[in-house]
């Protein structure tokens, strides 16, 4: 396992917008974003994206995000994200040194900043 890896985590359901990780954010899907910031960003090795929706996981794959099929229990609106993350790390071989958690919700991050907050 790498010793830097990303978790993206980005649940079908959502009630305040409606599928909002898939809706459209500047000419692509909100998810989008936050995969292509992670895969820029030379500090982290792998790149995960948790879901529970097939919508949001042919996007990750499309993107080439490598895809974690969340099971129900950990994508509803009581769920944590930390019981997300557990999941996820659950499904790997090798525990990460650095697991960086992003969400989809917020794309807006400047150029260095994962870096940064990694280094």
């Amino acid at each position: 396992m790498a010793s830097v890896v990303a978790i993206i985590l980005a649940r079908g359901g959502s009630k305040g917008i409606p599928g909002k990780n898939v809706k459209d954010f500047c000419g692509q899907p909100l998810v989008s974003w936050t995969i292509q910031q992670a895969q820029q960003t030379n500090e982290i090795d792998r790149l995960f994206l948790s879901s529970d929706s097939e919508e949001i996981l042919v996007i990750g794959d499309q993107y080439g995000a490598e895809l974690i099929r969340r099971p129900s229990e950990f994508a509803t609106d009581e769920a944590s994200s930390e019981s997300a993350i557990l999941h996820a790390l659950s499904t790997f071989d090798n525990e990460p040194e650095i697991v960086v958690m992003l969400e989809p919700t917020a794309p807006l991050r400047k150029k260095d900043d994962l870096k940064n907050a990694i280094n």
